[in-house]
């Protein structure tokens, strides 16, 4: 029996990708919740003292923007060559749609959706490998970034694949900083032909794997023929132009579809999956640019 859901909604909220995915950082330490180390005036206190050394916190950034082409839910472990038809698309598009992700909004992604009964062990996700993110955060002591020093640093438009962190090459950053706020600032944006995988043994590849709590998961960079990218590992410039991230997970507890079932919700956690990036220089702290982490991707059902 299939089941048709009337409503899809993306929102906040099975699929969890974590990876570094920019490639600029020489020296990155393991990376805290910026929230751990916060003061009473709920600025951010973490620094790392060592001289020429990269070090992050993990933020929320005020939004994410994403290319979205499928979302599929799978009765099987899917692959790179098969996602499309062992799994039941939730949604898709060749051309791809557009989706602007905050803490506080939601966006319909379709009307209809049809999914048989059954159970669910597996989901697959396809987006654009180019992403885009705002944020902004207020710091002690202050910072410095592009041009300016003060509490609050925020994301300039750019691209991190253009940025030199290097203290020196402040033209190339995409992160400022000052004493207050702008009311509307940038967005920094990532498109990776590889992301730094710890599956291939602490190196640049074409794939990662991990697990949280609930899922495991592994996310692919593909190429535009929806073929891996290929490249020598740990040769970030070996691999070929990406266009794609896909991204297979298995639930540890499958997603039942049943007659009762009515809604289905789909989201992106943002809650502490992007950083920001610091750098100690001669008693300086310096913020070269906002950095993505990961995300994670969630499909929750209701009756």
């Amino acid at each position: 029996m299939a089941i048709n859901f009337k409503k899809l909604l993306l929102g906040l909220v099975i699929f969890t990708f974590y990876f570094s995915a920019l490639g600029l950082l020489t020296t990155l330490k393991a990376n805290p919740s910026c929230s751990d180390y916060t003061n009473a005036d709920g600025a951010v206190t973490y620094t790392d003292n060592t001289s020429g050394v990269f070090s992050a916190c993990l933020i929320t950034p005020q939004s994410m923007t994403i290319d979205l082409h499928f979302i599929g839910l799978c009765k099987e472990q899917p692959t790179i060559a098969n996602f499309r038809t062992v799994c039941s698309a939730l949604f898709t598009s060749n051309t791809g749609e557009s989706k602007t992700i905050s803490t506080t909004t939601s966006a319909n992604l379709m009307n209809d959706v049809t999914l048989d009964e059954g159970t669910y062990t597996h989901a697959a996700i396809l987006i654009k490998n180019a992403l885009s993110y705002s944020a902004k955060i207020k710091f002690s002591p202050a910072r410095t970034g592009k041009t300016g020093t003060g509490e609050w640093c925020w994301s300039l438009d750019g691209n991190t694949g253009t940025v030199n962190t290097a203290v020196g090459s402040q033209a190339t950053w995409i992160a400022e900083c000052g004493a207050a706020a702008p009311s509307s600032f940038g967005s920094n944006s990532s498109s990776p032909n590889a992301i730094f995988s710890v599956a291939s043994g602490n190196r640049y590849d074409n794939f990662e794997t991990g697990t949280t709590a609930s899922t495991s998961w592994t996310v692919y960079l593909l190429k535009a023929d929806e073929t891996l990218n290929t490249g020598t590992a740990g040769n970030y410039a070996s691999f070929g132009t990406a266009s794609y991230f896909l991204g297979i997970q298995q639930f540890n507890t499958a997603v039942s579809i049943t007659p009762r079932t009515s809604n289905l919700d789909v989201g992106f956690r943002l809650e502490d999956t992007f950083r920001v990036e610091t750098v100690e220089n001669a008693g300086t702290h310096y913020i070269p640019q906002f950095g993505m982490g990961g995300f994670e991707f969630k499909v929750l059902t209701s009756e």
